[in-house]
């Protein structure tokens, strides 16, 4: 079996049929099980980020354009994908889980695409492969609707337009328009544009091109990656809130992503990569190899290049910020992915010389994809209870701990049925997730409070405008989150915003509503009038408040 002659690809490089047959058993494997686990989680509660998404999605479906009603730090690309999303499958968490579901098959499917252009059938099967089961995995959150998902497909999606597009100026516009739209999805996308524009000048060099067609292409190619984002400043503009959003995507953003000293970066990465790598430490062992092994072989050498490139590019998204959380590194997993199938491609006898067939009957083919099955099983292995007894409230729990997920939609719920449409609610802790659940508009457009305990020149002031929105508001509801990781204060933290607490709420709002999270316990829930007695039994709990 022979992959067709491509421009840009390895040239008729023959591949093992055995590889190829056992490969694509292995990445139907991957895709039941990851398709299994995402189904029956189908139902788990929204976590933090994808409270605000939704909520911000829910808005702009309301007819509000972004940052009116509610401000982000992220550009919109992940909240309007959200509310594709929503509008088609319905306002609730499992239409996200579903919407995830889908881009996550199609993002391997990319992946295993550009693998084959790269590596060959087998190698592109075992890339798409690992691509499933690492965005599978507990360990990175995989099952929830991060934005960095999003960024991974536009960047796969991306990647192939360019390696596709043989140096024509059309082709390149279009890719840099997909890369455009990676980096709409979150900032830190925008290091695969400038992969983007690496890679083209490598080609450029090349192909040899004059310096006339080479400048007009590398022009055209970062016109295109511009044009999302300037088609959006042009449509927030025109509605009204350009400022608002520069000031939350930039110049907050900036002073937030400046607030860590590098030993506090270095200290974070030490402790998150660790768990990261967890149970698929062999996965990531063969990409490594993938990569040292590409460079040596003809056959394999500039799809390794390429990849190898793109890891570096990408681990440089996962820098932003300096906090590198698990499900950053997600944005590194298209191009481990592919680094797999080098892996496969560069040792295998059906990769040793291109241009050339090779016999059907080779053990080393066959050989390296059991090699990649038994690190998949590994993987599974390790995470089986996760896969495959885990209720979606276990998984929460188990996930995040005493965080308040599957409560926000009790007390969500609570308000939707105990309100009017029109209400208005304000949440004082980073649980935007509760707007989502109430259906009913914020009062404040601060969705997360962790902004208000940081320690740039903003955050005072910030608590000064929440407060003043909330009191211009006047919500029907107020939600206090007692939850320490709802905050996160530090030493240094303004307190403002508690004083305030304290001395308005109790004078003009009555406790109709009060939750306590107990380790190893189920949820207390008590309403309406036992409420105002009751004192928290644990040090995580929520107070629902309503106006008098």
């Amino acid at each position: 079996m022979t992959v067709p002659v491509t421009s840009s690809g390895n040239a008729g490089r023959g591949d093992n049929r055995k590889a190829v047959v056992l490969s694509a058993a292995v990445l139907m494997l991957v895709l039941l099980v990851s398709i299994t686990v995402r189904i029956r989680l189908l139902a788990a509660p929204f976590e933090r980020d994808e409270g605000e998404h939704a909520t911000m999605a829910q808005t702009v479906l309301s007819g509000h354009a972004p940052w009116q009603l509610a401000y982000n730090m992220k550009l919109p690309g992940t909240d309007a994908a959200y509310a594709v999303i929503l509008a088609l499958f319905g306002q609730t968490a499992t239409a996200v889980r579903l919407g995830l579901l889908l881009l996550n098959i199609a993002t391997i499917f990319l992946i295993a695409r550009l693998g084959k252009d790269l590596f060959g059938t087998a190698g592109g099967n075992v890339a798409g492969g690992a691509y499933g089961v690492l965005t599978f995995s507990q360990n990175v959150f995989g099952t929830i609707a991060h934005s960095t998902h999003f960024v991974a497909f536009f960047a796969s999606l991306a990647v192939l337009l360019l390696w596709r597009s043989d140096f024509r100026a059309g082709r390149v516009f279009v890719a840099g328009v997909v890369f455009g739209m990676a980096f709409l999805m979150k900032q830190p996308g925008i290091a695969f544009a400038f992969f983007g524009a690496v890679w083209l000048i490598w080609r450029w060099r090349d192909r040899r091109t004059t310096a006339t067609e080479g400048l007009r292409v590398i022009a055209l190619f970062f016109g295109g990656v511009l044009l999302p984002y300037a088609s959006l400043c042009l449509l927030l503009w025109k509605a009204g809130v350009f400022g608002r959003f520069w000031f939350w995507t930039v110049t907050l953003a900036r002073a937030y992503a400046g607030q860590l000293s590098l030993s506090t970066q270095i200290q974070y990465f030490q402790l998150n990569f660790p768990r990261v790598v967890g149970p698929n430490i062999f996965l990531w062992m063969l990409a490594l190899l993938g990569i040292a092994t590409t460079c040596w072989n003809p056959a394999t050498r500039r799809g390794g290049f390429l990849t190898g490139a793109l890891l570096a590019f990408s681990f440089l998204a996962v820098c932003a910020g300096g906090v590198f959380n698990p499900h950053y590194f997600i944005m590194m997993f298209p191009a481990l992915a592919l680094a797999c199938g080098a892996w496969a491609a560069a040792l295998g006898q059906g990769a040793s010389v291109p241009g050339k067939s090779t016999s059907g009957n080779s053990f080393a083919d066959v050989a390296l994809v059991v090699m990649f099955g038994f690190a998949c099983l590994y993987s599974v292995y390790e995470q089986r209870d996760y896969l495959f007894s885990m209720t979606p409230l276990e998984f929460s729990r188990n996930t995040y701990g005493l965080n308040p997920f599957p409560e926000a939609e009790q007390v969500g719920e609570y308000i939707r049925l105990h309100s009017e449409p029109q209400a208005r609610v304000a949440v004082l802790g980073s649980e935007a997730e509760i707007y989502f659940y109430s259906d009913r508009q914020p009062a404040t457009g601060y969705l997360f409070t962790y902004g208000l305990m940081e320690t740039h020149q903003y955050a005072a002031p910030s608590q000064d405008e929440m407060i003043d929105e909330i009191l211009r508001s006047r919500p029907e509801y107020i939600v206090y989150v007692g939850v320490p990781a709802s905050w996160l204060q530090r030493p240094g933290s303004a307190q403002t915003i508690f004083y305030w607490f304290a001395d308005y709420v109790p004078r003009h709002y009555d406790v109709v509503g009060a939750v306590d999270l107990v380790h190893g316990e189920p949820t207390r829930y008590i309403w309406g009038s036992e409420a105002a007695s009751h004192q928290p039994a644990s040090p995580a709990y929520l107070t629902v408040y309503r106006r008098r």
